[in-house]
């Protein structure tokens, strides 16, 4: 039992350090309409995907200057409201939308220019004045601004940053209609409750409180997903897209289970979703599992979209879940994607996960409701671990080989006496 706790408390230690930061975002647009929006609580997170996909798309962005402080925390939007007095200016008289806590949105910095955007960098102490704006296409102009943590006053590390957006604003967002976001990249108060939440985590994992939010359980399959998961739908046809983010509201789950005498069994957990969606009144997702003697794999996942009777069946991209033991579960942080064959004509769907862990043919029978150790999708030698590894390996060998080429020197057995009669070698023809 000790030895248990132990595991538990590196493992809650291991993904604090792997837990990624959310900082608050501030978007405004003067050029639109003040439309109404959708409240925030202070409490809500929000991951990446639902944020571009739910709330950034409102403002359908054709020009964005991005505002990227080195640390920003809701506490510094409250408690520095001088500094802050340009900047809740602008908002008042905008289109505009407050979130408190969002999941890296400095990656827009990466992601817009994949989808086209003509990107320009201003470093801090760079004039705003010779920037290169593109007439026909969209443009990302990414501002950093000057560092706040080096700075010994916060509050005059704050208002330095203002002044350096009212600068560009001036200059950059006059010349035509701009989405204006700002954000940072790490909150400078330590959050808490992300603590918290990961204490309660590995503790659901270890069985001592009731499993929530995420995780869905039926017959001889457990699945939990940390973040929100997404279902993408592209029209060949039409070239149109929707995005629905899953927010993990109460579903209605079933399953199945091959018998253990069975050579080459299956099982599935149905889970069915009505209501609290955006584009769709009832989504049925059925994840499918099949096992040999000794391991298990993740095949398929089918798709029933509202009262439609045609299922999509959506294979496994990436990576591969396949080969993991029975009675371990698989686990992972990155992304995995789930789609159709995009080669066919009509509907192409992607669904893609953050974060999951999943059990297969675990022996529900005994009554146990917890994952068994986890195979995680990132292997221990890495390609960083790989790389050292070699290097350093590399290092040894040219030391090695020096130290013994020194060692193989041969000296002279006798020396010059200054004293007596020098070393004659004759020489013959």
């Amino acid at each position: 039992m000790e030895g248990r706790a132990v595991i538990l408390l590196l493992c809650s230690l291991f993904c604090g350090v792997l837990a990624k930061d959310h900082v608050p975002v501030l978007i405004w647009n003067p050029s639109q309409n003040q439309e109404s929006v959708r409240a925030v609580s202070a409490l809500q997170t929000l991951d990446y995907a639902t944020f571009q996909s739910k709330y950034l798309s409102e403002f359908q962005p054709k020009n964005v200057l991005l505002f990227i402080q080195d640390a920003l925390s809701v506490e510094d939007l409250s408690s520095h409201t001088t500094e802050f007095q340009p900047l809740k200016k602008w908002m008042t008289n905008s289109h505009y939308l407050y979130l408190p806590k969002v999941e890296d949105p400095a990656h827009l910095a990466h992601d817009l220019p994949s989808r086209g955007y003509n990107v320009v960098t201003l470093e801090p102490g760079v004039p705003a004045a010779g920037l290169d704006l593109k007439q026909q296409d969209n443009n990302l102009v990414v501002v950093k601004l000057p560092s706040t943590l080096t700075n010994p006053s916060r509050s005059h590390a704050l208002q330095k940053a203002v002044e350096v957006m009212q600068n560009v604003i001036s200059k950059v967002g006059a010349k035509r209609e701009f989405t204006f976001i700002f954000t940072g990249l790490k909150p400078s108060v330590e959050d808490n409750s992300e603590k918290y939440e990961e204490r309660l985590r590995v503790r659901r994992a270890a069985g001592q409180i009731p499993q929530e939010r995420g995780f869905h359980s039926e017959s001889c399959v457990m699945l939990y997903f940390k973040m929100n998961f997404t279902l993408t739908i592209m029209d060949n046809t039409t070239e149109g897209q929707i995005v629905e983010v899953i927010d993990d509201q109460p579903s209605t789950d079933t399953g199945h289970c091959d018998d253990p005498s069975t050579p080459d069994r299956t099982a599935q957990i149905n889970m069915k979703f009505t209501g609290h969606m955006e584009h769709f009144t009832k989504l049925i997702l059925t994840f499918n599992f099949k096992a040999t003697s000794s391991s298990w794999s993740f095949t398929d996942v089918d798709v029933l979209l509202n009262n439609s009777a045609k299922q999509y069946n959506l294979g496994v991209v990436s990576p591969a879940i396949t080969g993991i033991p029975i009675g371990m579960s698989y686990s992972c942080s990155e992304n995995i994607y789930i789609s159709t064959n995009g080669s066919t004509p009509g509907k192409m769907m992607i669904v893609s996960m953050a974060g999951v862990q999943m059990e297969a043919f675990h022996d529900s029978a005994a009554g146990n409701s917890t994952f068994g150790p986890a195979w995680d999708c990132v292997g221990f030698f890495t390609v960083p671990i790989w790389v050292s590894l070699l290097t350093t390996l590399l290092l040894l060998i040219i030391l090695t080989t020096g130290l013994y080429m020194l060692s193989d020197i041969k000296t002279m057995d006798r020396f010059d006496d200054p004293k007596g009669q020098p070393i004659m070698i004759p020489v013959s023809d």
